[in-house]
């Protein structure tokens, strides 16, 4: 299983493909690439979502994988 900050960094991946090209402050908005800030910031909020609606129900169903029904 994937750790968590490996979710999280899919998940940064599938919203912007630029997700891992930095660039600098001064380039044009057109080039593709995010500044280290914006980086941060995308992977803060999508570490909100999975904090906030992915986990819970992880663990909701921890330990319920291989439960008979």
């Amino acid at each position: 299983m994937k750790t968590k900050e490996e979710i999280i960094t899919s998940m940064c991946y599938t919203y912007r493909h630029d997700f891992g090209l930095l660039k600098l402050d001064n380039e044009p908005s057109w080039t593709s690439g995010m500044t280290k800030k914006d980086a941060e910031m995308l992977y803060k909020t999508m570490e909100q979502i999975y904090n906030n609606d992915i986990e819970p129900i992880l663990e909701h169903y921890k330990g319920k994988e291989n439960a008979t029904k």
